[in-house]
């Protein structure tokens, strides 16, 4: 008779797999940041978010990391966190709560701290600095997930998030104003999607600027916070949108290539997203909007589309 999986052990797996996946990511980062730097705090089980002593209660939780750090920064892309269903679209887009838990289990053990996109961009032009091992997690769109299970997990370690929401998930199908504003009161940042998630290199001059500009002062005037991150959606744009894209007021913006961000290349960077499929391993730079950079993010979308439909 046939034993039922051990489930102890099915577990134990996705987390050694998670551990090694975000091992292998950051091996270019841990070159650049301080080899010597050691935990105080006892090593916890594997899987097991630690407790982050500044993360306790009342105003502690909602502290950002800060220290003397001006370095390279990875960032973090994810979309849906959550188990793909059979069949679904883009599977690649989705990380199991599993999974995502263990990855940031995985890096707080290893002394990394979660810090905003506008932090890294600020220590990079003269601001307050850094933790010595800085990270960003992002997450695209705007999916309920992001409230229901990536920021209580975030939340454990005292970690923010950088949300780029687009304008049309604000409200059913999407995240509540409600919901926002409590990834805000946790130190979230929201960056700008675009209103409705277009091809920006295929649209009219009029929309360009709805979807640029009328995003950002959507969420600015919903959420009085200041957006200065711009994602591109699909990671898609030209000489004209990065134009769009700086006069409407933003720092920077983000699309897909791989690395980790440097302060001497002027760019911010999401380096990969560890999800249910070996090919979700995507990577984000993001730089100032006049900055000549390119985008992979469609040719995979477009290659994947091309395997699914090959008989």
């Amino acid at each position: 008779m046939n034993r039922a999986p051990d489930r102890t052990a099915i577990r134990r797996r996705r987390v050694i797999a998670a551990l090694m996946i975000v091992g292998a990511a950051l091996a270019i980062f841990a070159v650049v940041v301080s080899a010597g730097v050691q935990s105080n705090s006892r090593p916890s089980a594997q899987g097991r978010l630690p407790n982050n002593p500044g993360a306790e209660s009342g105003a502690a939780k909602r502290t950002l990391a800060r220290g003397s750090y001006r370095g390279s920064v990875p960032i973090l892309m994810y979309h849906v966190i959550k188990a793909p269903a059979p069949g679904v679209a883009y599977p690649e887009l989705w990380a199991p709560p599993a999974t995502f838990r263990a990855t940031i289990a995985a890096l707080a053990q290893a002394g990394y701290r979660g810090v905003t996109m506008a932090q890294v961009w600020a220590a990079w032009h003269g601001g307050e600095g850094l933790p010595v091992k800085p990270i960003v997690i992002s997450f695209d769109d705007g999916y309920l997930s992001h409230f229901v299970t990536a920021r209580p997990i975030l939340k454990q370690v005292g970690w923010p998030g950088v949300l780029n929401l687009e304008g049309k998930n604000i409200g059913p199908g999407g995240l509540t104003i409600s919901q926002v504003n409590g990834l805000i009161s946790d130190r979230w940042e929201i960056g700008a999607h675009s209103m409705t998630h277009p091809d920006l290199t295929a649209v009219s001059s009029t929309q360009l600027q709805r979807e640029v500009a009328g995003s950002r002062a959507l969420l600015e005037r919903v959420f009085q916070v200041p957006v200065t991150t711009f994602c591109y959606p699909a990671g898609k744009n030209d000489a004209s949108v990065r134009a769009a894209v700086k006069a409407a007021g933003y720092s920077n913006a983000t699309t897909v290539a791989p690395g980790v961000a440097a302060p001497t290349d002027r760019r911010l960077v999401r380096l990969i997203s560890v999800t249910a499929a070996p090919s979700g391993r995507f990577s984000r730079y993001s730089a100032p909007a006049d900055v000549n950079h390119y985008s992979s993010h469609a040719s995979r979308q477009r290659r994947s589309r091309q395997r699914r439909s090959s008989p």
